[in-house]
Order: C-alpha cells, then sequence, then structure tokens
C-alpha cells in the first residue's frame, strides 16, 4: 500500500512539471503569433490569459502570461497586472513557481543579466539585489525601497518566487526576490 501511495505522490510532481513544459510550448506558440499580429492569441482556446513577454535568464526563455492568478501560475511566470509591463517605466513584477520555471532563479547573481522581450522591444536588466523575505513583504513590489538603486523614472524587474527552492512543503512563508535595472 505504501509503494501505491509513493508512486502516486511522485506521479503527482511529474504531472506539474510535465504540465509546465507543455504549456510552454503552446504559449511560445501564441508568442510567436502575437509577434506577427495586432491581437493578443491565447496559448489554448480555454485560456482566458495570453503571453506578454519572453524572459530569458541564462540562454534559458520562459514566456510569460498576462495576470498573475493561481491558474495562470500553474502554467507558467505571470505579470502582476497592476504593475507596469516588462520593459516599461516603473517595477515591473514577474512571479513564477519554484519548482518550474523560476527554479533557475537560484543560479542568478548580482551582476547578471536577465532579457525581457516584448512586442515593442527587447529590454536587458542588471540584477542588483538577491534577497530572501516573509511573504507579506509587499514594499517589494513598489519602485524604490530603501537601499536600493531604484528609481521610478526608469524601467526596473522583479522576480518572485518561493523560498526554499528545494522544499518539499507547498506554500512557505519565505519569497526569494530578485531586483534589477534596466540597462
Amino acid at each position: 500500500m505504501s509503494l501505491l501511495l509513493g508512486i502516486y505522490q511522485f506521479s503527482g510532481g511529474l504531472y506539474i512539471f510535465a504540465k509546465a513544459e507543455l504549456a510552454q510550448y503552446l504559449i511560445a506558440h501564441a508568442w510567436h503569433k502575437n509577434l506577427q499580429s495586432e491581437q493578443q492569441h491565447k496559448p489554448w482556446p480555454w485560456a482566458d490569459t495570453h503571453p506578454i513577454a519572453e524572459l530569458i535568464i541564462k540562454d534559458k526563455s520562459w514566456y510569460v502570461l498576462a495576470g498573475a492568478s493561481g491558474r495562470n501560475l500553474a502554467f507558467a511566470p505571470s505579470h502582476v497586472s497592476s504593475t507596469p509591463d516588462p520593459g516599461e517605466i516603473g517595477n515591473s513584477v514577474i512571479v513564477g513557481h519554484r519548482d518550474t520555471q523560476f527554479n533557475s532563479l537560484k543560479k542568478l547573481q548580482k551582476g547578471d543579466v536577465i532579457e525581457v522581450k516584448t512586442k515593442q522591444k527587447r529590454q536587458q536588466f542588471k540584477v542588483t539585489m538577491l534577497r530572501i523575505a516573509v511573504y507579506s513583504q509587499l514594499e517589494y513590489l513598489q519602485s524604490n525601497i530603501n537601499n536600493d538603486t531604484f528609481d521610478d523614472d526608469q524601467s526596473s524587474l522583479t522576480l518572485i518566487t518561493c523560498y526554499p527552492f528545494d522544499s518539499v512543503l507547498p506554500n512557505p512563508t519565505h519569497r526569494y526576490i530578485i531586483r534589477a535595472i534596466a540597462i
């Protein structure tokens, strides 16, 4: 019986990873259609979102969905809609799961470059801060916080995921936060 339970738990973890990987292919297809037309294309017919950007971290591309809902996060990194679009003036916030696409954030260091492609432009951001914070510390959604080099008049990027990366516990109390400024 315990073997069956173990297999069930293991297959559930594989399902989440496989769903996120397959979704990136469907989202990439919709993204490329978006680039060629004036319309926003959904990654699948029943989707209530669309891709708004391509995020390149350490030579790996991830497509970003509009709207940071739990449903969207199950498939891809998602943009917090109350923040500016990626590459626009102000602090754009993108959130993602630590066990799928945003697992690569643990490899980033200060000074590394993150690239964001939107329909309008291509922008590079230099990582200036890596921080672990309690999930309720919402000041990281703002553009200028103490002891940081952000300015409301420039483009900045904040990437947020759950922390610790290798924990098996769902929804931990801490977040891993990366801040970067446009270069």
